[in-house]
This record gives C-alpha cells, sequence and structure tokens, in this order.
C-alpha cells in the first residue's frame, strides 16, 4: 500500500463510501471514512424537511458539524482525495470543517463526489474559491457507479498534468 497517497470519504448512505473504496482500490492506497460524531440518522438526512439536521446544517454557512479524529497521520500523505456526497449543490458541511481544521499545507486535495444528478462544479469552485489561497485542490470528479474504471484512471492521469 501507498503511503504517499490517502482517500478520506464522508457517507451517510453507503454510496461515496463504495466511491471512496472503488477509488482507493485503483489507486492501491488507504481509505477512511471521516465520520461524524454524531451519526445522521435518516430523519436527519431528510431534505426534504427544513428541520432536518442536514436542512439546518446547509441553511447555515457557520456551521461545522464535529467529526471523529481519522486514526492516520495526514502528515504522511502528500496526495488526499477527499470525497463527499452533494448535499444542496455543493460539499456537506462537515468538509468544510474538516478542510479548515486539519493540516493541509504542501499537500494536493482532491475533491471527489456522489450524487443522483447534481455535478461536482459547483463544489469544486466553492472548495477553490473558499479554500484555493491555501490549498492546493486539483480538479475533482463525480465518482457514480456507472462510472467506468478506465474513466476513472483517465482523470486520475490527468491529475499529474494540473497545477
Amino acid at each position: 500500500m501507498k503511503k504517499d497517497t490517502l482517500v478520506v470519504y464522508f457517507s451517510c448512505g453507503g454510496t461515496t463510501e463504495w466511491a471512496g473504496k472503488t477509488l482507493a482500490g485503483i489507486l492501491g492506497c488507504g481509505s477512511y471514512p471521516l465520520e461524524a460524531q454524531e451519526s445522521y440518522t435518516k430523519e436527519d438526512l431528510d431534505w426534504r424537511n427544513p428541520d432536518s439536521r442536514s436542512s439546518l446544517e446547509m441553511k447555515d454557512e457557520g456551521a461545522r458539524p464535529a467529526y471523529k479524529k481519522l486514526p492516520v497521520d495526514l502528515e504522511d500523505y502528500g496526495r488526499i482525495f477527499i470525497g463527499f456526497p452533494i448535499w444542496w449543490g455543493i460539499e456537506p458541511r462537515i468538509i468544510d470543517h474538516f478542510l479548515e481544521e486539519e493540516d493541509f499545507k504542501g499537500k494536493e486535495v482532491v475533491p471527489f463526489a456522489t450524487s443522483g444528478g447534481s455535478p461536482i462544479d459547483k463544489a469544486q469552485d466553492r472548495l477553490e474559491e473558499k479554500y484555493g489561497p491555501r490549498l492546493k485542490i486539483l480538479r475533482g470528479q463525480r465518482l457514480n457507479r456507472s462510472l467506468e474504471k478506465e474513466d476513472v484512471e483517465a482523470w486520475i492521469q490527468g491529475l499529474t498534468s494540473e497545477k
């Protein structure tokens, strides 16, 4: 297993977990879930309910849900893939907390997302705008179950020529 690359993913329903583990398998590296201190219930994730936990978090730009510390030292990695489901067109607030709390100095951060229909573009632009001045963020990709291994490999190969 390579120590220069790591996959971290936030998943509530299993789809982003599948994408993260699949990506780690292709890369030949380790993967770890970014877990909320307080797990999300089905009711918490009901986007149709304006009072659900996820709805309230996404309405609040300053919301920073607590997460459990990863069992690895990010210092050991040069490139970190960070996966998340698209919520309200962007990354969940727990991803913002993770990017703000951890030390990514000198690292390449590569977002990947899962979504039933939303592209990663809005989240990518937001991440670059919000964190680009202090983080090296490479072009992300939406990874859904229909994506072919060859497409993922082509995306990864293309990252070497960026920035």
